[in-house]
Formats: structure tokens, sequence, C-alpha cells
């Protein structure tokens, strides 16, 4: 049975009860990698050596800075005989071949050329996972050349994630087709800017999209029954703000349920 894991659900600063966010699908497909990708690998039980596939959305911090440990330990601790695939934009590679090094000097140089398979294809399908992409441009910080991802499951099951970004035409075009909207929601109300949605921003998508569930990811407000930053906002409708931990369960015939931690 497909499933969709939120293994984290803050944004850059990570609040109180929540790491980066990040997504785990069927237990080896993740959609990006922050630092902390391999404590909530392991908190699920599931091992570096199981990813099979790795979706970039754009190049800030908290969703790559990751990548240089989750190598490192699938090379020296959970190798498999298996390539991971890495989907990303043309110049990706370079990008994260000089974080590696950084990271790892002289160490990873030969793990990046013989143990990845480097995917600039910009739709496609994920191996052999029932699962296809197609990857779109969305408004985040344009240095990190941004993007999200429209995902479908073979059992038409439709999943939307926006990446990081403010409303935009690209997430506008594509959230009439989805089930699930996966939304960050990284700044709160008080703040604008065209790089992030705000509360009342991801309540006005959701009720120009109503017959989609609207997911909350990259939150600024600490997690449910934590304190000492941002309260969560209230949210009405068809909205859900994840904990780390949430997931989907999605049927053969493409209905899914929403399994809270």
């Amino acid at each position: 049975m497909p499933r969709v894991q939120f293994l984290g659900t803050g944004n850059a600063f990570s609040p109180n009860g929540r790491l980066h966010a990040l997504v785990l699908i069927d237990g080896k497909i993740l959609v990006d990698a922050p630092p902390s990708v391999l404590p909530q690998l392991r908190r699920v039980g599931t091992s570096p050596g199981q990813i099979e596939h790795l979706l970039f959305t754009h190049w800030h911090a908290d969703h790559m800075f990751g990548f240089p440990f989750l190598i490192l330990e699938r090379h020296y601790i959970s190798k498999q005989d298996t390539p991971l695939a890495v989907h990303l934009r043309a110049g990706g590679r370079e990008l994260l071949s000089q974080l590696s090094e950084v990271g790892f000097p002289g160490s990873l140089g030969d793990v990046l050329e013989d143990e990845i398979v480097w995917n600039e294809a910009e739709s496609g399908t994920i191996g052999e996972s029932g699962w296809s992409f197609e990857r779109f441009p969305v408004v985040h910080t344009p240095e990190t050349d941004p993007h999200g991802y429209f995902l479908r499951h073979e059992s038409g099951f439709k999943l939307l994630h926006c990446g990081d970004s403010g409303p935009c035409e690209g997430i506008e075009s594509w959230a009439d087709q989805a089930d699930v909207i996966l939304v960050e929601m990284g700044v709160p109300d008080f703040v604008e800017s065209p790089n992030h949605h705000n509360p009342r921003q991801v309540q006005e998508l959701a009720e120009r999209h109503p017959e989609a569930k609207v997911l909350v990811t990259h939150n600024y407000a600490d997690g449910e029954g934590r304190s000492g930053g941002f309260p969560m906002p209230d949210m009405a409708g068809n909205v859900v703000q994840l904990e780390d931990g949430d997931e989907l369960s999605i049927e053969e015939n493409g209905e899914f349920i929403f399994v809270k931690n």
C-alpha cells in the first residue's frame, strides 16, 4: 500500500517540536535531504541504504545539507547494490559535488561518480515505484532554482508538492488536479514575503481548491503542545497543519487516509 510519511514539518529554524521539512514515499523515495535526514530516517526505522530515489526542490541549506551525510552513510554503513537516483535540475550535480567535497574532502568523489545516477529530466517515472513526476517552477529565492513536483501514483492518487514557494501560477496551474496539496507556510501573517505562504494565503489557497486536502509543512510555528516560539495559527476547512510523524495511506483505488502521529 503506497505511503507518504512526513518525517519533518518545520522551516529552516526547526521550531520547537519540528525537524526540517522532509517527505518519505514508500520507504524509498525522499523529497529533499535536510541536515537532519539521517536521524529522521532512523526515527521511522528506514535505512539510508533503502532509499532509491532523491528528488530536490531547491538549493537552500535546510533542503540539501544532509546530502553528503546521506551518501557517506550509504557508502560506508548501509551500502546497497542499487545506485541512488538523484532527480534534479541542470547544474545541481555540480553544486552537490562541491558541497560533498567541502564536507568530506577527498572522500566522496568516487561515490558521486559510481554510486549515483543523475537524472535531469523534467518529468518521467520514478523507477519501478509506480510513481511519476512532473517538475514545475515556483516562486522562492531565485538563486536557489526553486521547483515543485506534481506526483502521480498508478492508483490514481495525485500529490502536489509545492516545494518552498509563495503563491504563484505554477502552483495554481496544477492545484485543481491534485488530491492533496502539500504547501509550505514559512512565515506568520504579519510577514509579507513573495517567497513564502503565510496562514492567510494558505487559507485562500484552500478556499480556491476545496476539493483537495491542503497539508501544511515547513511551518514557522511550534508543534502541537509546544511553546517558546510562535503558536500554531487557527486554520479552517480542508487545511491540516502537519506534525512530524503524520502520514498518508493510499488505497489501491487512489483514495487516501490521513493518519495522525
